[in-house]
């Protein structure tokens, strides 16, 4: 299945509602769960003139990593 971008201000949203974090890293940006251990390392695109956004690839990451700790993507309001 192919992903799309994501929006940055929506995939906070995503994963700022199951309790992790993005915090800015070397390059990319760290993704930490709840109990501040790293996960993956995040792109996010952004150009002069364009939004930011969550590269597809990061997107898909993600959503791997979600599966693996038994939560569905994209998260559910509670």
């Amino acid at each position: 299945m192919t992903y799309k971008p994501l929006d940055r201000k929506t995939f906070l949203r995503y994963i700022k509602s199951v309790g992790w974090s993005l915090e800015k890293g070397g390059f990319d940006w760290n993704l930490y769960d709840e109990n501040d251990v790293f996960l993956c390392a995040i792109k996010i695109a952004h150009g002069k003139n364009t939004k930011e956004e969550v590269v597809a690839h990061s997107v898909d990451k993600t959503k791997k990593i979600f599966k693996e700790k038994g939560l569905s993507w994209p998260p559910i309001k509670k």
